[in-house]
């Protein structure tokens, strides 16, 4: 079954959308894209991967997903004909998840859920000796473009100690040329077993049974912090697109300190993590008033540093279980904007203004609020979710 671009955004619940996003490529057949789930016989399996279970798994995944997916071999498979580019479909794809977010009334911790099953379910693995279930992220797809919008969807995840970002471009065999293989998403096995073991049963029968053949042995591991944040900093700042001499590499190595593997890190937390990397990925200056006040005259600096404080700020506020707390929702502000953009606290007009203010000074944000409505709108759409 062949799907229209059109007809896809139109039609896919948010798990679809999730999926897609997690799983799609280029097809090289035909113009489009093509969405694919597969997996191998595995040794840990006490069941047989026999072509009945894959019709019923290709069945689930059609339910689960509301999309048309077809058994095509071992590979279950889903078409989408386009004239877009790769990093154009993704974009739209992006902006149809966080409409239907909104739409679907779901939690944030639901909604993590939906991006842990959406990214690992369909082409992850279980690694049982390393504790860790893993997404290789196709090395065609690696766009910028991609990889930015899927570490801004990641950044949704309850606890994001639990992900592990393990690229490979400073290993000596990507080096050499010998395997360049795919960078891997990975998420903490136990974490994944204890908050959705049991939903991988209704998208994969041959993965859920997987897991619960192994499940004393997933249990006894711990659920370990991986410090995510710092790798995704240090991986797009200093890896990504970036063409290093041997003498550049090897300090990134040594600047980097740990075994790609096994870098643990037990005080970040999914807030704090979410805040350290807002306060190196975004601007130092406040997105309200940077172009009427010198910033020396709203907030301070840090003692024996030189950078000011400065508050984050969710452009776009919903409710206590639905903060929509990703990077391209945050920006920062001095304290001043800050607590007069408090519901009913400053003048409305004040408020509008400062509102407009950070649409103009921060387009990322501006660009992540127009998923909810159009450019003549959005100020007043704003105002009227201030908390």
């Amino acid at each position: 079954m062949t799907l229209t671009e059109n007809e896809f955004l139109q039609t896919a619940n948010l798990f679809g959308l999730l999926s897609t996003f997690a799983n799609v490529k280029p097809n090289d057949a035909n113009n489009g894209f093509l969405v694919e789930s597969s997996y191998k016989k595995s040794d840990y399996a006490f069941i047989e991967l026999t072509d009945d279970v894959r019709e019923k798994n290709n069945q689930l995944l059609c339910d689960y997903t509301g999309l048309g997916f077809e058994l095509n071999g071992t590979k279950h498979q889903l078409m989408i004909s386009s004239q877009s580019t790769f990093d154009e479909f993704c974009s739209k794809v992006y902006k149809q998840i966080q409409i239907k977010r909104i739409k679907s009334d779901i939690s944030d911790n639901e909604f993590s859920n939906l991006i842990l099953l959406a990214f690992f379910a369909l082409r992850g693995s279980p690694d049982f000796k390393a504790n860790l279930y893993a997404l290789d992220i196709l090395r065609q797809i690696s766009t910028s473009n991609y990889l930015d919008l899927l570490f801004k969807l990641l950044t949704n995840i309850s606890d994001l100690r639990q992900l592990n970002l393990n690229f490979r471009e400073l290993q000596g065999q990507y080096l050499s040329g010998e395997n360049k293989r795919n960078t891997q998403v990975r998420v903490n096995l136990r974490y994944f077993y204890d908050n959705l073991g049991d939903k991988l049963q209704y998208i994969n029968q041959y993965k859920y049974h997987i897991l619960q053949h192994n499940k004393e042995k997933i249990r006894s591991e711990s659920e370990e912090s991986v410090s995510f944040i710092d790798r995704l900093m240090f991986y797009k700042r200093n890896v990504l697109g970036k063409e290093n001499t041997e003498n550049e590499i090897e300090k990134l190595r040594k600047e980097l300190g740990f075994i790609y593997d096994k870098d643990i890190d037990e005080t970040i937390k999914r807030d704090q993590g979410i805040v350290k990397y807002a306060r190196v990925f975004l601007d130092d200056e406040c997105m309200g008033c940077k172009d009427k006040y010198l910033i020396g005259e709203r907030t301070f600096k840090y003692r024996n540093s030189d950078r000011y404080y400065l508050e984050l700020h969710h452009c776009i506020s919903f409710s206590a279980d639905r903060t929509l707390d990703q990077i391209d929702n945050l920006v920062k502000l001095c304290p001043a904007c800050h607590r007069a953009l408090t519901k009913n606290r400053a003048d409305e007009n004040y408020q509008k203004q400062l509102i407009n203010n950070i649409l103009v000074n921060a387009p990322k944000a501006k660009e992540f609020c127009l998923n909810f409505t159009d450019e003549n709108n959005c100020v007043q759409f704003i105002y009227e979710r201030l908390k």
